[in-house]
């Protein structure tokens, strides 16, 4: 796995380059099939074609030599894989270490004041604030009430989301948010960050996460959903809307859907909370995953690891 491996970028690009040309089929790129065809993706030597660079260069580049890649042939490479703006993007970053300030907060950095300000102010609104990694900087009152237990500042969303049991899984709710947190890890991540490598780490002794992570599909977080347990409705599905207020910062803001349960469980709850019915600090005794090997590590390193606090 390219986490182990000393030049970070270099073998995360090969990997990349990989993956994405394993994924592809010659009809997707307008060629010829022949049923004799042993190989499922595309061969090397097409892709290279395709992007109208030696197959000895493309070959190279798969087997992380270090080779420099030029924003043309970047360019080039991509319409030869057929990548979106975000796979162009996250290409990008592998090939061309250092050509944008791709990781502009790091890890120790307090959010902005104001930033904290305005989320915590938010009693109709359930948000908190994740860094690249996915780690949780600052949540409100609501927020915490959603998920008592498990939203807390320290805690690792990659890391909540694979320690849901058999039922949670089993919900398609989990399955596309399971997808979506597995590509933004790979798109935010730096693979060079001691942080960003734990936490892969980690999770790759997950099966779920380990064949998605194969996938290598890198994706902006923008808007989604996720069941969460609310103790009057069984697990419900919220929405859920990235917004990027500063630049490595992600705040991101729950709701339930109009007319949906989870509208219907989180106003029953945002009621409670405000007439003083709820008390966000009161996490239920146990949780459905308290047992899990994640939710150990989730814990300790919650209680080694200062974070900015959530309350202005």
């Amino acid at each position: 796995m390219e986490i182990r491996h000393g030049h970070h970028e270099q073998s995360a690009l090969a990997s990349f380059l990989r993956a994405r040309r394993a994924a592809l089929a010659p009809a997707d790129v307008g060629l010829a099939t022949d049923a004799r065809r042993r190989v499922s993706g595309l061969r090397r030597e097409e892709v290279a074609r395709l992007a109208g660079i030696s197959v000895e260069y493309y070959r190279r580049l798969e087997q992380g030599s270090g080779h420099q890649m030029s924003l043309q042939v970047c360019a080039s490479l991509a319409r030869a894989l057929r990548l979106d703006r975000a796979g162009m993007a996250y290409l990008q970053r592998l090939a061309l270490p250092g050509a944008e300030a791709a990781y502009e907060v790091h890890r120790g950095e307090a959010p902005p004041p104001d930033l904290v300000e305005m989320i915590t102010l938010w009693e109709h609104t359930a948000a908190y604030i994740i860094d690249r990694n996915q780690d949780v900087l600052v949540l409100n009152d609501l927020m915490r009430a959603v998920a008592p237990g498990y939203m807390e500042v320290g805690n690792n969303l990659g890391l909540m989301q694979f320690e849901a049991p058999p039922e949670v899984r089993a919900l398609p709710s989990w399955t596309e948010g399971a997808r979506t947190t597995v590509s933004r890890l790979r798109y935010y991540g730096n693979p060079s960050d001691p942080r960003w490598q734990e936490i892969i780490a980690l999770l790759l002794d997950d099966d779920d996460f380990a064949d998605l992570w194969r996938r290598h599909e890198a994706h902006p977080m923008t808007s989604g959903r996720a069941p969460n347990y609310f103790p009057d409705h069984g697990w419900v599905d919220l929405r859920w809307q990235v917004l990027e207020a500063h630049p490595g910062l992600y705040t991101l803001v729950c709701y339930g859907a109009p007319g949906s349960e989870g509208e219907r469980a989180l106003a029953v709850l945002r009621a409670r909370l405000l007439e003083g019915d709820a008390t966000p600090q009161a996490a239920r005794p146990t949780t459905p995953t308290d047992g899990s090997r994640f939710a150990r590590h989730r814990a300790g390193y919650s209680q080694g690891h200062d974070s900015p606090d959530a309350r202005p």
